[in-house]
């Protein structure tokens, strides 16, 4: 999976809105005003983008994954640079999406929750 093509699926989620609140050189993909992926437009492929991951998963993943690395002025704790360099499959690499639109939703207000749909 390559930049285009993450961004193309993330972007395909329910309710995903695409955004470029940090400039034109970085898209923030949000669900509900929360951002869930963050893809660089400045970086030579390969790329990485920012998700977010289960705190309790993320050493194990960081562990058996060498494309996951830590993301720069994120949280360490949430959030993971996945770098599309082919190591992965393409789908660990959407299902990581979805954990990351999920999580987001799980965070939400319980009454705002039932108006976004968990993948």
């Amino acid at each position: 999976m390559n930049r285009d093509e993450a961004l193309a699926y993330a972007a395909e989620l329910p309710h995903a809105e695409v955004t470029t609140p940090f400039g034109p050189d970085h898209v923030v993909l949000k669900v509900a005003g929360k951002m869930f992926a963050i893809i660089p437009l400045d970086e030579p492929e390969p790329v990485g983008m920012a998700l977010k991951f289960p705190p309790e998963e993320l050493d194990d993943l960081r562990a058996e994954y060498p494309c996951l690395e830590r993301a720069s002025h994120m949280s360490p704790v949430h959030w993971s640079a996945v770098r599309l360099d082919g190591s992965a499959p393409n789908r660990t690499l959407t299902s990581w999406i979805r954990q990351s639109y999920n999580l987001v939703v799980a965070g939400l207000p319980k009454k705002t929750q039932a108006n976004y749909p968990t993948l």
